[in-house]
Formats: C-alpha cells, sequence, structure tokens
C-alpha cells in the first residue's frame, strides 16, 4: 500500500518534497479491508487521502479518509471514490505544482509517471514551497537576487586576484585606443582639409560613450534585479528605442548650437548626423558587449565597462569619420 519509490526521473525541486508513503489499495477492495491494514501500519506520513489503482496499479480515483469514515464499512472503493484526479508530472516545477493545488484547492497532489502514482505533495509541504517563493519574490522586489552569487565578492576575494580579474579588460581597452590613434591617422587629409571636425571628435566620442555608459550600467543593474525574468529581447528593443529617440534629440542640440555659433550649416548637419549614427550604433555595441560577456559566464560589471568602452570609443570615431568623408 505505498507509492513507487523510484526518484530519479523527479524534477530536482520536487524531490525533497514528495511523499511516497501513503494508502494506496486497488478499487476493489472494501472500506473494511483498507482501514483493517491503515491499522496494522500506525505510523503513516500522510493518511488524508486513499489512493485507489487499478489492476494495473495506474491511479483511477481518490478517497478521503474523512468520507471513507461516513461510508458502510462494506462499501467497494470504486463505487465511492472520486474519479476525477487533478494530478501533476514528475518533471513539473515544484512552485507550479504548488499553484496547482492553490487553483483546485485540493490538500494534497498526487504525483503520477504513465498513469501510475509516484507519490503526493501533502498541503504541509505546499504551504512551505509558497513561503519560500513568497520570500524570494520578496528579496527580488528589494533588488536581493540569486545572480548576486554568480559574480565575486568584491570584498571577501584576494587583493591579487582581484587585479587579475581587472587587468586584462584594461589591456583590452589599452590595444582599442592604440587602434584608434593608427585609424585616426588616416583620415589625416579629412581632417586638415576640414579643421573644425577634429573639434568636435571628442565631443561625439564622448556623447557615444556616455549614452553607451548609461545604458549598460541600468542593464547591469536590471539583469541583477530582474534576473530570468528579464526577457532579453523585448527589454533590448525598449531601450534601444530610448536610445533612438535621445540620440535625435542630443544630435538636432548639436546642429542647432554649431550652426549658431560658427555659421556652417551643411558642416552642422555632417557632424550632427555623425553624432546620431554614432550614439545610436554605440548604444547597441554597448548592450550587446554587456549581454555578451554576462552569458559568457563573466561578471559585466568587470568586464563590461573598460570593454564596452573601448567598442564605443572605437565605433564612434570610425562612424565619426566615416560619415564625415562620405558626406564632405
Amino acid at each position: 500500500m505505498k507509492a513507487q519509490e523510484n526518484k530519479d526521473f523527479l524534477h530536482a525541486s520536487i524531490k525533497k518534497f514528495i511523499i511516497t508513503d501513503v494508502p494506496v489499495a486497488e478499487k476493489t477492495r472494501t472500506i473494511k479491508s483498507v482501514f483493517q491494514e491503515l491499522k496494522r501500519k500506525k505510523e503513516w506520513n500522510f493518511i488524508d487521502h486513499i489512493y485507489v489503482v487499478d489492476e494495473n496499479e495506474k491511479l483511477v480515483g481518490v478517497l478521503s479518509i474523512k468520507d471513507a469514515f461516513h461510508l458502510p464499512e462494506n462499501t467497494v472503493l470504486e463505487a465511492a471514490m472520486q474519479s476525477k484526479i487533478i494530478s501533476a508530472s514528475p518533471r513539473l516545477d515544484i512552485e507550479k505544482i504548488a499553484h496547482l493545488a492553490l487553483k483546485h484547492s485540493i490538500s494534497a497532489v498526487p504525483i503520477v509517471e504513465g498513469g501510475r502514482l509516484i507519490g503526493i505533495i501533502p498541503s504541509k509541504n505546499i504551504s512551505s514551497i509558497l513561503n519560500n517563493a513568497l520570500r524570494k519574490d520578496l528579496f527580488h522586489f528589494a533588488g536581493i537576487h540569486k545572480s548576486h552569487l554568480e559574480y565575486e565578492n568584491s570584498l571577501a576575494i584576494p587583493l591579487s586576484e582581484s587585479i587579475a580579474h581587472r587587468v586584462p579588460w584594461l589591456l583590452i581597452g589599452l590595444l582599442g585606443v592604440m587602434a584608434i590613434a593608427a585609424f585616426v591617422g588616416v583620415f589625416e587629409q579629412t581632417l586638415e582639409k576640414y579643421l573644425i571636425l577634429a573639434f568636435f571628435m571628442p565631443a561625439v566620442a564622448y556623447m557615444s560613450n556616455a549614452l553607451g555608459t548609461q545604458l549598460q550600467i541600468i542593464f547591469i543593474r536590471d539583469l541583477a534585479i530582474m534576473g530570468e525574468e528579464l526577457k532579453p529581447h523585448r527589454y533590448l528593443l525598449r531601450q534601444m528605442a530610448i536610445a533612438f529617440l535621445l540620440s535625435v534629440i542630443v544630435s538636432a542640440i548639436m546642429w542647432a548650437a554649431i550652426s549658431a555659433f560658427w555659421g556652417q550649416p551643411y558642416i552642422s548637419f555632417v557632424i550632427s548626423l555623425a553624432t546620431f549614427a554614432s550614439m545610436s550604433i554605440t548604444s547597441f555595441t554597448a548592450l550587446m558587449t554587456t549581454l555578451t560577456i554576462q552569458r559568457m559566464g563573466f561578471d559585466p560589471a568587470l568586464g563590461g565597462g573598460p570593454f564596452a568602452t573601448i567598442i564605443s570609443d572605437v565605433t564612434s570615431v570610425i562612424v565619426y569619420f566615416i560619415v564625415a568623408t562620405i558626406l564632405l
């Protein structure tokens, strides 16, 4: 009169909550014979229900002990059982099973595989599951998420290890700076002809990097707070829409300011268009760099800053000079 005890294929979250020591009886048995067997074993982990099976040991019904006490002793289980069973797969997440119990107002959820009873998740365990889920959600809303544990504790790790983790990203940035210097040299003639381009190159690089860094910091924060609830595709589309609008606003202000002070509307248009393109593209690269670093298993807080910064700088300079060269 026990459920199957094989737990090998159970979902990992179910194993510690499932109970297999429950009353199981064939549908042809009478209430009297079942009660006699229940009395022979005085200690049960859960005895609120009798789980009724057919000749093939497949679960076909359930009868509460309370209802059984009010029935004549010669009543056959098949005639008294409830054949409509709310059950769950052993591969289902434990929180979903708990919500299933709440939805249907049942005190225990049978776990069934191939029609056979594996065990049950009783009410006392359902309460514990819901309590743990509630605590996790409260911590989640407070910004305390499991993802914090995936990254290094900057106060706990040795100083040498902390330096070793950060140096590679800074060296990548140094290589990027040298690459920028070499790239700018290619456009020496353009700079000599339009010296004003050199004046605004730091401004374009700064605005692109500022927007990219802003998006990146918000992204890292949201990764830590939202965790698995953050849907990358939807999130990135929204952030890129915001970056696009911000790029339009900054570029329009830049065009108006340069036109007013330098009196060169076309040059102003070229610089502002290059700024718009640079800010839009570097925003995308900053977000994708952060996401890539996170999915590779590295800490985006360490690698995202230096790596995304140099990517942003290189991209902004390249876009700036390409747009300027084409239009001038």
